[in-house]
Parts: C-alpha cells; sequence; structure tokens
C-alpha cells in the first residue's frame, strides 16, 4: 500500500540476493514437521521457527504481493534477528536462505504486524484504530528446498506439517470462537488479540473499530447476527465454531467509498475507508448488507461444503451470491433482485463467449464463477419453487449428503437432478459450463423465460 520506505527495503532485499550461492543440491529428509511460536513481549512481536530438518532453504507456502506496490511484503514488516539467514525472494517464493550450508534449526524472526492489502491473499494482520489487532497464522508456513533453482521453479507451494501458536504476554485472545490467552494449532486462521463481550447466544462475535462512523457500526451489530440466525434456520448448523466478523475503519482521506475483505476460516473481515461513509447513503447500506451476507453465507457454501477445485468456484461464490440476494430481499423489501440477475445474465454470457467457465479463473475473470453460479443457483430454485422448496434447502441437502465436504461440478448436478431439477435444464447448465458464443438463449430458457 505505499512507496517511499520499500525502496530501501528492496535494496535490503536485493543485498540478501547476493549472499554466496545455496549448493546445488543438498538431500531434504522426509516431512518431519516444523513449530513456530508466535509471541508479544516486551520488545514487541517475534516468530520463533524450529525447523525439523536440515535444509539451505525454507520457502514460505504463501507469498503474495503488496497490492500497490506489487512488492514482496514481508521485507516491509519482517526482520531476521538470527545470524547467518537472509529473507529472499526467489521467483514467486519469499524464502529463508542459509548464507551457507543449511539454515539453522532455529531461526527468530521479528516483525511489526503490518495491515496492507496483499493480492489474492489474506492481510498479514488487521490493526484496529484502539490498537487491538488479529494476526494471521498462515503466512508463517514454510517448506524445506534445496536449491534456488528448484524454488525459481516451481509454481505452486508445498505441502509441508507446521503447527503455530500464539501467545501476547498474557493478553486475552479471541480463537477459534473461544477466549483464551493462547492460541494452539492456529493454521491458516487469524487470532484477535483484545477482549470481546460476547453473549452466550451469540451466534457470532462481532468486533467492530471504535473508529467507525456510528452509524455503521449500529447496522454491523444490529444485521450480522441476525443474517447468521437466518441461514441457520434455512440451512442448518455450519461447521464452524462460533464466528468472527472484525470491520476495520481505514479512515477518510480517499475521498469515494471502500468495502472490501476476505472470508477465512471462522472469520470474515472487513475493511472499510472513505469520505463517502461518513454518513449513511442507501447504497453504501447495501454494500455492507451483501458483503456481510455473501461472506456468512461461505460458513455453510465454502467451509461446510465446498468446491473440489478451483475451476468450480461457481458453486460456492456464485451459490453465495444467490443467497445473499435472498438476504438482501429479506432485509429489504425493496431489493432490487431483478437488476441483480439482468447484470449476472450479462456478465455471465460475456465470460462464456470466451471460453469454458473452468478456465475463467486463467483469463482473470473470477466474476464468471459469481455471475454463472448464481444462474445455475436460481435454475435450481426455479425449478422447485411450485413445490415451496429453494435454494438454501438444496445447500443443506448438500451438507447433509456429501460425504467429503468437496463437491466436483458433476456431485453438484447430480444432487440437482436428486432435488428435482429437470434434465433438460442440467443439459443447458452442462452446455453453458462449457462456454459459447451467445449464451443468452441458453441463459434465458434456463430460468424459465
Amino acid at each position: 500500500m505505499k512507496i517511499p520506505a520499500i525502496l530501501a527495503m528492496l535494496a535490503a532485499l536485493s543485498a540478501c540476493a547476493a549472499n554466496p550461492a545455496v549448493p546445488a543440491s543438498v538431500s531434504v529428509a522426509a516431512p518431519a514437521g516444523a513449530e513456530v511460536e508466535i509471541v508479544r513481549d516486551d520488545a514487541g512481536w517475534q516468530a520463533r521457527f524450529r525447523f525439523a530438518e536440515d535444509a539451505p532453504i525454507w520457502a514460505f507456502e504463501r507469498s503474495a504481493l503488496l497490492r500497490r506496490e506489487e512488492t514482496p511484503w514481508r521485507p516491509k514488516s519482517w526482520e531476521v534477528a538470527t545470524p547467518g539467514v537472509s529473507l529472499v525472494r526467489i521467483g514467486d517464493f519469499d524464502a529463508l536462505v542459509a548464507d551457507t550450508g543449511t539454515v539453522p534449526r532455529e531461526v527468530v524472526i521479528r516483525f511489526r504486524p503490518l495491515a496492507e492489502d496483499i493480492i489474492a491473499d489474506y492481510d498479514p494482520a488487521i490493526i484496529l484504530s484502539d490498537g487491538s489487532l488479529a494476526i494471521y497464522g498462515g503466512h508463517f508456513n514454510a517448506f524445506p528446498m534445496d536449491s534456488r533453482e528448484a524454488v525459481a521453479a516451481l509454481r505452486e507451494p508445498k505441502e509441508y506439517p507446521t503447527r503455530i501458536a500464539l501467545t501476547a504476554a498474557g493478553a486475552p485472545l479471541l480463537f477459534d470462537g473461544q477466549r483464551v490467552t493462547r492460541a494452539e494449532a492456529v493454521g491458516d486462521r487469524y487470532v484477535y488479540v483484545g477482549d470481546v463481550a460476547m453473549a452466550p447466544g451469540d451466534p457470532v462475535a462481532t468486533i467492530l473499530d471504535p473508529g467507525l462512523p456510528g452509524w455503521i457500526s449500529g447496522q454491523l451489530r444490529d444485521f450480522t447476527p441476525s443474517v447468521f440466525r437466518d441461514f441457520e434456520a434455512m440451512m442448518g448448523a455450519h461447521k464452524s465454531s462460533r464466528p468472527m466478523v472484525i470491520a476495520s475503519w481505514a479512515g477518510s482521506e480517499f475521498r469515494g467509498a471502500s468495502t472490501g475483505g476476505s472470508v477465512s476460516p471462522g472469520l470474515i473481515t472487513m475493511r472499510l475507508e472513505g469520505t463517502q461513509l461518513l454518513k449513511e447513503t442507501p447504497g453504501a447500506l447495501h454494500r455492507m448488507r451483501w458483503f456481510i451476507a455473501h461472506e456468512a453465507a461461505h460458513f455453510w457454501l465454502g467451509q461446510t461444503v465446498g468446491y473440489a477445485t478451483p475451476d468450480e468456484a461457481w458453486i460456492t461464490e456464485g451459490g453465495a451470491d444467490y443467497l445473499a440476494m435472498g438476504a438482501a430481499l429479506r432485509a429489504n423489501a425493496g431489493f432490487d433482485a431483478v437488476d441483480f440477475l439482468a447484470k449476472a445474465r450479462s456478465d455471465c454470457a460475456a465470460a462464456l463467449a470466451k471460453g469454458p467457465l473452468a478456465d475463467a479463473r486463467r483469463r482473470n475473470d473470477q466474476r464468471a464463477y459469481y455471475a454463472c453460479g448464481s444462474l445455475f443457483a436460481a435454475a435450481v430454485e426455479v425449478a422447485r419453487r411450485p413445490r415451496g422448496k429453494g435454494f438454501a434447502d438444496f445447500v443443506r441437502g448438500l451438507i447433509a449428503t456429501d460425504k467429503d465436504g468437496k463437491l466436483t461440478a458433476q456431485e453438484w448436478l447430480t444432487a440437482a437432478r436428486k432435488f428435482g431439477v429437470p434434465s433438460e435444464q442440467i443439459a443447458r447448465i452442462e452446455t453453458l459450463r462449457a462456454g459459447m458464443l451467445d449464451a443468452a438463449p441458453v441463459i434465458a430458457d434456463l430460468l424459465g423465460d
């Protein structure tokens, strides 16, 4: 998110890369696991890595770039405290590299929590205006490699067993829906450092930045638990313990309005900023409610049952959009569902004219999964509406019957057929998924126009 200081960091990173080369080939033992202890002490935050085997390089599984600078984020946040080890960028990965030989079995990193936007990954930290914060554990997962050349050739990270724990000098933590003073088995999740007031019956722990405009806090405090209760009534229980929602305020320097965020296991994050959010408007209220409803839907369609591969992201993203549309209608009878579906139609048709739906992410067209997937969800509801059933009932059935929680497209279609979607509609979905130059007539037939 910002530039002057990063130039010095990049110079330091280049200097690290100039260290003596790693031996061309060093044997790496079978995975025995690694441990990371994240601690806040009087000097600040540190991460102590304990590796179970010798390797000249430990590369980080998650090595996305800062969105604004498109540069590695770790040099802006991390400092290696262990002599003989450098933090280096190799190909698509940040890595701890031994200056000579192998990386010591124990490496200490001092870090300043960084709350900046990362491309297609979770922010390293979420920092609220009162100083409370949440830290993401997934960025501390690393795997051993035997040469720079091998890392440079990698296109996907390797999985490696890593156990991550976090403490903050006895400060209260909220993790996995529970108040603790030590978070164990953090994995790819956030740990919130700070106390949270929760009533026993709350379906979600809502953490609101004190700096948020009052109207936003009020709306989120009321709407967030209501949408979780709404979805639970329709689809049953999700598999997570009590979820967290963290809404942070980035200030009003930005002249417009920005509402962004993400969902990770057990947590929805929101990052809001801009002068247009200082006072309530129907548009801003709708965007916030939509965001919460879409991400809340992922606790059922995404986390409890999800897709088998990213090529089938339409199952969860389009389905969550359609569930969010229903939540928007229940919260505001004036919500324009016709406009929502019309935009989905045009966006889906435009995407399919470029090729198969499965290849949309390779064309950098993620919108295709949302648009086409919401139309497939609508087709399920249209087919069963005469008998009083809807798409939420279909999702409830998926959760009840799917054994591994990972749906393929064919499993979804088979379940839709069993739910009562006619074979000709299934065939139309198959035709659309394959891509076609003029999808509009088939979409119209799919929705019963």
